[in-house]
């Protein structure tokens, strides 16, 4: 990879806020999810699986201490965690509809850029960062 594509790379990762990140990861979720609804067999295990991954980091931060969350929203995410970790094993064994998980999935994307639109714009100061260098 080029230098200048190397930093551009850099400077986008740099960019992203942490509510982008993760709307990313659930949509990916779901693509995955949407494609397995018709897919083999495999490939339907291999998206739960993913789901099931997803949730089950996402409990596990939930439960660190430094989660800035409000008591109440972690509880309820992590109830809502379980239930998409047991609603996934579940389904990889039974043929269960994969739309409750796209569903929620899809709720955390709503909540999140709601959650970011509400949010102040990220500081974007790449030179700080020494992503970007001054003109010589």
């Amino acid at each position: 990879m080029n230098r200048n594509l190397a930093q551009y790379e850099t400077a986008r990762r740099f960019a992203a806020t942490a509510q982008d990140n993760e709307i990313l990861i659930f949509t990916n979720a779901n693509a995955l999810l949407a494609n397995a609804k018709t897919a083999d067999q495999k490939t339907r295990i291999s998206a739960l699986f993913h789901n099931q991954r997803l949730w089950s980091a996402i409990v596990k931060d939930l439960a660190l201490e430094t989660n800035q969350l409000p008591a109440e929203l972690k509880r309820n995410l992590t109830e809502l965690g379980f239930w998409a970790m047991q609603y996934s094993t579940r389904a990889m064994a039974e043929d269960l509809s994969l739309d409750p998980l796209i569903n929620v999935n899809r709720d955390m994307i709503e909540g999140l850029q709601a959650q970011r639109a509400a949010a102040p714009p990220p500081r974007n100061d790449l030179a700080s960062a020494g992503l970007v260098q001054s003109a010589v």
